[in-house]
């Protein structure tokens, strides 16, 4: 038996016993395949599935580095994004009368999440967890946030959890008398609202190699979401990024996203860009300034894929210009071949520390 320190996730879809009870059993039980399995699809390294219980997936991170607030959050976004997507093309490709295919929009996900202690066991074949922590959590998904906040589709964080996060300010308190665990401290996020705020007339900013001036590939030897995170995470960047010195962050929607700006000190030069596109954890797109020549910028699209050892990383620069829009040639020249040396040192640092990090 092993005690590990990490965060505990349920994934709960609610409307389940009204949809059962309401429902023809020939298709309600399909559907509700179909929901859970999606959800099943997201969990992945550094979440390690648990089990699943009926009517929710949960899973658990025995990791202390990894992952941070801003990646964790952005999990349990996407959970809730992929749950939507497949409800929405069920109600899309149904014409079916039946009341279990009339009722799919009734059904919603709430994200339970605690951070504390845990004992991992392996009991034959499975791995299971125990402890006060893992009772608590379970203990949270029987809360009044949604009579008492008029939020339904939600992501419900202890207090503990959000103070592990440290990205708390974003959240709206609630706290509720837990039996047997006195008046417990929670923060809730409004998944629905977030899904809503990131689609809506968002425009997309994404470069193909085919649209670029330049492309590097590197392959990481680590899970999507911890190279995602490597390079977007400040206080992961300033580790790997090759003779940068500091890195300050302006983050106008309190969290890293569309609108985040980096300014990087490196050795030779200062590099200041902002992020113009932002789809956790498969590519970012992002604006840079020429150090060299302040009136001229390109953009650049980070472009992860998973592979059977890990993930590739496609770097692509776009064409360069002036603030007018007339193109700089040498521009692209310079940079892509400091980018080159940089990229080349830089990334084999970051996959060496992600390789220590498992």
């Amino acid at each position: 038996m092993t005690t590990h320190t990490g965060y505990l996730l349920i994934a709960d879809i609610t409307g389940y016993t009204q949809f059962l009870t309401s429902s023809e059993m020939d298709h309600a039980n399909p559907i509700l395949q179909s929901l859970l399995s999606v959800l099943l699809e997201q969990v992945g390294d550094p979440l390690h599935f648990w089990k699943t219980e009926g009517d929710a997936v949960l899973a658990y991170s025995t990791r202390q580095d990894f992952p941070s607030g801003e990646t964790f959050l952005t999990i349990c976004e996407n959970l809730y994004n992929a749950f939507t997507l497949r409800r929405q093309d069920i109600i899309a490709n149904t014409t079916c009368p039946c009341q279990a295919c009339a009722n799919v929009g009734n059904l919603d996900l709430k994200i339970i999440a605690h951070h504390g202690q845990f004992d991992e066991m392996q009991l034959g074949p499975t791995k299971d967890i125990s402890g006060a922590d893992v009772i608590l959590v379970h203990r949270l998904t029987k809360t009044d946030v949604a009579e008492r906040t008029g939020i339904n589709s939600y992501a419900l964080f202890s207090e503990a959890a959000a103070e592990a996060m440290d990205i708390s300010d974003i959240m709206e308190p609630f706290s509720q008398e837990i039996e047997h665990f006195g008046e417990v401290g929670m923060k809730v996020y409004d998944l629905a609202k977030s899904w809503e705020k990131m689609r809506a007339d968002r425009p997309r900013d994404f470069l193909e190699e085919e649209d670029g001036v330049w492309t590097l590939r590197y392959h990481f030897d680590a899970p999507m979401c911890l190279v995602w995170e490597a390079l977007v995470a400040p206080e992961h960047k300033l580790k790997w990024m090759n003779s940068v010195n500091d890195i300050k962050m302006e983050n106008p929607l309190g969290r890293l996203g569309p609108g985040s700006g980096y300014h990087c000190a490196h050795e030779m030069a200062q590099f200041f860009y902002r992020v113009t596109d932002w789809e956790p954890f498969e590519y970012f797109s992002t604006r840079i300034l020429d150090p060299a020549r302040p009136d001229v910028s390109f953009p650049e699209t980070y472009h992860l894929t998973e592979t059977d050892k890990g993930t590739e990383l496609r770097y692509t620069m776009g064409m360069a210009t002036e603030v007018d829009g007339t193109r700089s040639e040498i521009s692209e020249q310079e940079c892509s071949a400091f980018l080159a040396e940089f990229w080349a040192v830089s990334f084999a640092d970051m996959n060496e520390q992600l390789s220590q990090s498992k």
